[in-house]
């Protein structure tokens, strides 16, 4: 097998290239470029971000799009290590929820509740409009129509 040797600046010059540096901006004093060339990758150091100049087409304007930096890899560090709590398992001591959806809520009632069973195994009961959410002896949640019923 033949070997080949080669010079990158004879290549360079035969090829006609320019022996290009090529350097990302940067400032220490600004939070974040004001504008970039499409491709253009900027670094900010007083906001710890790193920025790149990004269009969909060559007639679309140029903007400037947070893409990482420092203050990401802290964020997701500091994310692995409130959910995984160096255990490298997940555990979550809180759950907060604005907003939920049931994917089998077929009838669109929005009238749901999500509930713990035994083994912390996550379910959830719905009901209709008019119905009340009420617990049976053996605790399972239910709605049904309030019936006046005898209380045991």
């Amino acid at each position: 097998m033949a070997q080949v040797a080669f010079n990158v600046q004879e290549l360079q010059a035969s090829e006609g290239l320019s022996n290009t540096i090529i350097q990302i901006k940067r400032s220490q004093n600004t939070a974040a470029p004001s504008a970039l060339a499409n491709g253009e990758l900027a670094y900010a150091f007083s906001s710890d971000k790193l920025f790149i100049g990004q269009t969909n087409s060559a007639t679309d304007s140029v903007t400037v799009e947070y893409i990482g930096g420092k203050l990401l890899v802290d964020k997701v560090a500091n994310l692995e290590s409130i959910l995984l709590g160096g255990s490298g398992e997940l555990t979550i001591g809180a759950l907060s929820v604005d907003s939920l959806t049931f994917a089998n809520d077929t009838e669109g009632t929005n009238n749901s509740v999500m509930f713990v069973k035994e083994g912390g195994v996550v379910d959830f009961v719905k009901g209709t409009s008019g119905q009340i959410l009420q617990v049976a002896a053996n605790g399972t949640p239910t709605f049904d129509v309030l019936n006046g019923g005898e209380y045991s």
